[in-house]
């Protein structure tokens, strides 16, 4: 069994919930109301600062060649051919995060959403990119529980950006700028470019060494870690989120 495969099966009811979300439904369903869609697009227009902060954590940390391994890196698996793998990933999700950064302040922009308040970043916001860059940080030097992290995140907002295509209506003459939006939306997270990359970022995670307990516990905990702020992300859509 794969490694991906073997997270898939743990805690796969936080992984439905993550997937089909009620925001997800509503957005699918064209139902979700313009306050809401702007209060979700702002918090992940905040929330790429931390991914990107994140990227460049990753991309500081690999080394491409042995001779650019950090002092004490001593992970006997270590493979260029992978390293470089690792770095055409990770500049592939900086120019995508950069392109999406450009499109949510576009869509804020708009007439429905322009005149709501901007709130800034939300604490629940704030602590999933701590979450990220603590990850990122502390990762082996192989940055296994980042390249989980990373491939968890966008495998959930794959599938759960393809549920919402899958419940779409049909697209009728003289739509609404919100309803365009949030067809918008929906392509963007669907796009074959997009399916490559989460693809890529399986295959990174696949190569991982999982032969020691440890490592393989740490990779749990970090998956499971992001499935519960996937939820949780989500969730702000509608209103701040406590601390369970």
């Amino acid at each position: 069994m794969t490694l991906t495969a073997h997270l898939l099966s743990l805690d796969k009811d936080v992984y439905e919930k993550a997937t089909r979300h009620k925001f997800l439904q509503q957005v699918g369903s064209h139902t979700i109301t313009p306050e809401h869609l702007q209060s979700w697009i702002e918090q992940d227009r905040a929330y790429t600062n931390g991914y990107t902060k994140m990227m460049g954590l990753m991309i500081s940390r690999v080394a491409l060649f042995p001779d650019q391994r950090e002092w004490g890196d001593n992970d006997p698996h270590y493979d260029s051919a992978h390293s470089q793998k690792v770095m055409k990933t990770l500049a592939f999700a900086v120019s995508n995060v950069f392109r999406e950064c450009q499109m949510f302040s576009d869509l804020l922009s708009r007439t429905p959403y322009a005149g709501f308040e901007q709130r800034g970043m939300k604490p629940w916001t704030a602590r999933y990119v701590d979450f990220h860059q603590k990850v990122a940080r502390t990762a082996g030097y192989d940055l296994g529980e980042a390249l989980v992290v990373l491939w968890a995140m966008e495998k959930v907002f794959l599938e759960a950006w393809l549920y919402a295509k899958s419940i779409q209506p049909a697209p009728v003459a003289d739509e609404s700028v919100h309803m365009a939006t949030m067809r918008e939306l929906v392509a963007n997270w669907t796009l074959d470019e997009f399916k490559l990359f989460v693809d890529d970022c399986a295959d990174l995670v696949n190569a991982l060494a999982t032969d020691d307990p440890l490592r393989l516990k740490s990779f749990e905990t970090v998956y499971r870690e992001t499935l519960a702020l996937e939820v949780k992300f989500w969730d702000m859509a509608f209103a701040d989120v406590a601390d369970d």
